[in-house]
C-alpha cells in the first residue's frame, strides 16, 4: 500500500513539475544550462512535502541519473545539469550541489556546498578568467557529509566529512576526516 501512494505521489509531482521540466528541457536543448539552473531555483523553494516529490520529479527527469527516492529539501539546487544521483540520496536544506556524481545510500546535511572541484575560476594577469574548469567530484557510497561542509574533492565510500568541514584533498574510503582543511581524525581512519 505504502508503494502505492509513493507513487501516486511521484505521479502528481511530475505533473505539478512539468512546466519546470519543460523549461529546463528547452534550456538543454539549446546547450545552455541557464533555463534549467532558473528551474531548479524556482522550485527549491516549493513548500513541504509537495515541493520534495516536485523536486524530486525534475531531477528524475533531466538528470542523466537519478532515483525515485530522492529527498532534495527546502532550498536546496543541484546546479548542474549532468550531475549524477543514486539511489536512497537525501539533500538536506539549503545545499548548492555542483557538478558531481553522488553513489547510493548517501545522506548530505543543511547547507553543505559540493563544489565543481578546486578550480572554478583561474586568474591571468590579475583579472578572473571567465572559462571555468568545472571537475566532476564522486561522494562514495554509504558517505556522509556533516552540516556546513564544504567538498572540493572526492569523498570514498562509507566516509564521514565532519561538519564545517572543507574537503579539498580526496578523502579515502571509510576515513572520518573534520576540521579546515579536512584532516582524518587519529585512530578513526
Amino acid at each position: 500500500m505504502k508503494r502505492i501512494v509513493r507513487s501516486i505521489l511521484n505521479f502528481v509531482g511530475l505533473l505539478l513539475a512539468s512546466p519546470y521540466i519543460g523549461w529546463g528541457k528547452l534550456g538543454l536543448l539549446f546547450a545552455s544550462e541557464r533555463l534549467y539552473v532558473e528551474s531548479a531555483y524556482a522550485l527549491a523553494v516549493a513548500p513541504g512535502y509537495l515541493g520534495t516529490v516536485m523536486r524530486r520529479a525534475y531531477y528524475w527527469a533531466l538528470l542523466p541519473r537519478s532515483a525515485w527516492d530522492l529527498g532534495v529539501e527546502f532550498g536546496s539546487v543541484i546546479t548542474h545539469a549532468d550531475a549524477r544521483m543514486g539511489k536512497n540520496v537525501y539533500i538536506g536544506s539549503y545545499c548548492l550541489i555542483g557538478r558531481v556524481r553522488v553513489e547510493a545510500d548517501v545522506l548530505i546535511a543543511s547547507r553543505v556546498s559540493v563544489l565543481s572541484g578546486r578550480r572554478q575560476h583561474r586568474f591571468h594577469e590579475g583579472q578572473v578568467d571567465r572559462d571555468a574548469r568545472f571537475q566532476e567530484v564522486t561522494i562514495g557510497e554509504g558517505a556522509w557529509i556533516g552540516e556546513g561542509a564544504v567538498v572540493m574533492a572526492d569523498v570514498g565510500k562509507s566516509a564521514i566529512v565532519g561538519a564545517g568541514s572543507v574537503v579539498v584533498k580526496p578523502v579515502p574510503d571509510g576515513a572520518v576526516v573534520v576540521g579546515n582543511p579536512a584532516r582524518p581524525v587519529p585512530g578513526r581512519s
